[in-house]
């Protein structure tokens, strides 16, 4: 984790990664003050953290019960990918149009870093690049209302997927993401649209084998 990052910002990603990857387990308790000791950062960043995970449905904050963190529902997924669907069409190509070249470079690295985890087969590494790109073509497309909106649907997707199709093979997966990263960092906007549509419909028919048979 970049040491330059906020203890806000590393309390969320520490307990973001947490709960993509089930460590922290759906419809389990959590305090502020276990929390803290989890991750050894202070009871402030964690509150914040804390926050914006409630907003993002992560962590569900109930009065005498607690923190929980937040059940998941297979049938969700589809509900997910289907609100996240036209804001990654939307946001891939504004960041191919606008991304600097710092922003381009580092989508060429993720895409070789995501392509490496899949051939290992080493699920959070991949789910973590996976991230890193989010942020990267988030940050790219200099729109602050669309990414604020998608955020926590691409957190919700990489929890599904992690718990449903996490010891699956990568590579079909990690083959649909590096067409994104490669036309967004090759500046088509076109592409760029055209390959995220093909992320999301890749995405949607494995939603939707959770609820048409059993895994």
């Amino acid at each position: 984790m970049p040491s330059d990052l906020s203890q806000s910002a590393q309390a969320y990603l520490r307990l973001e990664e947490e709960i993509v990857t089930l460590r922290l387990k759906p419809g389990e308790a959590v305090t502020e003050v276990g929390l803290t000791k989890r991750t050894g950062l202070g009871r402030t960043p964690i509150r914040e953290a804390i926050q914006r995970l409630s907003w993002e449905g992560l962590l569900s904050i109930r009065p005498r019960l607690g923190i929980i963190v937040a059940e998941m529902n297979p049938s969700d997924f589809l509900k997910v990918l289907e609100a996240r669907h036209g804001l990654e069409r939307l946001v891939a190509g504004l960041a191919a149009r606008l991304a600097s070249k710092d922003d381009r470079r580092t989508l060429e690295a993720c895409a070789e870093d995501m392509r490496e985890a899949a051939a290992r087969s080493d699920v959070e590494d991949y789910l973590r690049h996976d991230k890193a790109f989010d942020d990267v073509v988030s940050e790219a497309a200099c729109n602050p209302f669309a990414t604020k909106a998608l955020a926590p649907l691409q957190t919700q997707s990489r929890r599904f997927w992690y718990r449903h199709f996490g010891e699956a093979d990568l590579n079909p997966a990690a083959w649909s993401h590096l067409e994104v990263m490669r036309a967004v960092a090759n500046g088509n906007e076109h592409a760029a649209s055209e390959h995220a549509d093909n992320l999301m419909l890749y995405l949607r028919r494995q939603a939707t084998s959770l609820v048409s048979g059993p895994r």
